[in-house]
């Protein structure tokens, strides 16, 4: 069980939600069941599902759905235990490594402990001032946060420096056949460089639902859409999804950055081979 521990108390929609309850949801994130949840909490399966139901009752929010791969939590779910993260790490008052989910990959081998979250939040803690490094997965966010009007109405003034620069490419995933005009999209990835790609093709297509979260898009796909996919994220794509490489492949590479904020880093040859085996290519700064 201590895995599970959770001593920190999160607010969520005004409402707090407790050690326990933070519990229900890590022990559902982690098996994707709720009868191997309750297994982990020692608790019966049916006093699980009334308690998830009447934290679901509390916020007003559906934190929880099925998929023929289990039952995985929502955005709100997500969220919940993303403030959770956050908030116990602030509590002990460590260094903080913030990234996108792309980015993620990578974080998690350089640092400890990292913040993997959609990159709006990661914005906000920027913001509160709580970001030593960032993890950014689209490289547009760097050109912006280089604006120094944008920079200082935003943020106020910090000083920031590109320590490591990776590369990645988009592949095609799709249930059955790949449907341009039946797309979900990730919102804070570098999905405008494969849609800027399909105008000068020629090929017409259409964004029907987007997402912040990849691995929720991944997902979607299961019930019939059709996805751009980083090619560092296809580890986690099931055998049941067909995996395509677009003809214009090699046009979708697009820049991973990580920065840093008041602070020089230094990356080891070793752990540069870690990132390569990741699938990511790799540009010394």
């Amino acid at each position: 069980m201590k895995d599970f521990k959770a001593d920190v108390v999160v607010e969520y929609k005004g409402k707090v939600i407790t050690p326990n309850q933070i519990k229900l949801l890590k022990s559902l994130q982690k098996t994707k069941s709720q009868n191997e949840a309750s297994k982990l909490l020692n608790i019966n399966p049916s006093s699980f599902n009334i308690q998830l139901k009447r934290l679901e009752k509390k916020l007003g929010v559906k934190l929880y759905y099925s998929t023929p791969n289990g039952t995985i939590l929502t955005e709100d779910g997500l969220k919940i235990l993303e403030i959770y993260e956050f908030s116990k790490k602030r509590l002990n008052n460590k260094f903080f490594t913030v990234s996108g989910f792309v980015s993620g990959e990578i974080a998690k081998i350089l640092f400890e402990n990292p913040i993997i979250t959609s990159f709006d939040n990661a914005l906000k803690l920027l913001k509160l001032n709580f970001v030593d490094i960032l993890g950014v997965d689209d490289s547009y966010w760097v050109f912006r946060l280089n604006d120094e009007r944008f920079l200082k109405s935003e943020f106020g003034n910090f000083d920031f420096n590109i320590f490591l620069v990776v590369y990645d490419h988009f592949v095609m995933v799709s249930k059955k056949e790949f449907n341009y005009k039946n797309l979900v999209g990730v919102r804070y990835s570098s999905h405008r460089i494969v849609y800027n790609i399909l105008k000068k093709e020629g090929i017409n297509f259409k964004v029907k639902i987007r997402t912040k979260n990849p691995f929720k898009a991944i997902e979607l796909v299961n019930e019939g859409y059709s996805l751009f996919l980083n090619e560092s994220l296809l580890k986690y794509v099931d055998d049941n999804l067909n995996i395509e490489y677009p003809k214009f492949y090699e046009k979708t590479i697009h820049g991973i950055n990580f920065i840093s904020l008041n602070r020089e880093i230094k990356i080891d040859k070793d752990y540069i081979k870690k990132i390569k085996k990741l699938g990511f290519k790799y540009e010394c700064i």
